[in-house]
């Protein structure tokens, strides 16, 4: 008897290595998806925080003027966008022309803010989440809607509900 060498790959071998190759391009196209909507969600906070920043700057350079009208709110809803270009600034606005001008640049970074205006607020804070012109802190609280699937929740660390907020609160 004639003994036969035989070299190479069955079909049955083949077919398992697309197999698993398929399995894993699936996997990673899956991770692909997930880690776009991650830097997408960070993207958005990121941008909430710089806002967040640029706001306390603007009040911190004015300091009297959030307790003129002995209001704990700076602002309650998004305020209307600047009318002009917000190159030249009139002194005799100066805060309200600046949250103007900050206001239309949230309009610009922060999706869906115009529909979710309700829930910017910018106040003085004794306690969080307590607007009350006796507090020593400011609090700022942005919105927008989620790009894709839903905002990243940290508790729960899956992305979800739409709507996103981003609550800042410092000492002024």
């Amino acid at each position: 008897m004639k003994h036969m060498n035989n070299r190479g790959f069955s079909l049955l071998e083949v077919l398992i290595t697309v197999l698993l190759i398929t399995i894993g391009l699936l996997g990673m196209l899956g991770m692909q998806g997930r880690a776009i909507q991650y830097s997408i969600d960070s993207v958005e906070r990121t941008h909430a925080a710089t806002l967040a920043n640029e706001l306390l700057e603007i009040i911190r350079a004015t300091p009297g003027g959030i307790l003129e009208n002995n209001s704990p709110f700076l602002f309650n809803s998004l305020p209307a966008s600047a009318s002009g270009t917000c190159l030249e600034i009139d002194q005799d606005d100066l805060l309200e022309d600046q949250v103007g001008c900050w206001a239309r640049k949230a309009r610009n970074l922060l999706p869906g803010a115009d529909t979710l205006g309700a829930h910017f607020r910018a106040c003085i804070s004794s306690t969080p989440g307590v607007c009350d012109p006796d507090g020593a802190a400011l609090e700022v609280r942005l919105a927008w809607d989620a790009s894709g699937e839903g905002c990243l929740d940290a508790s729960a660390d899956e992305l979800g509900n739409t709507l996103c907020t981003f609550t800042f609160r410092t000492q002024i």
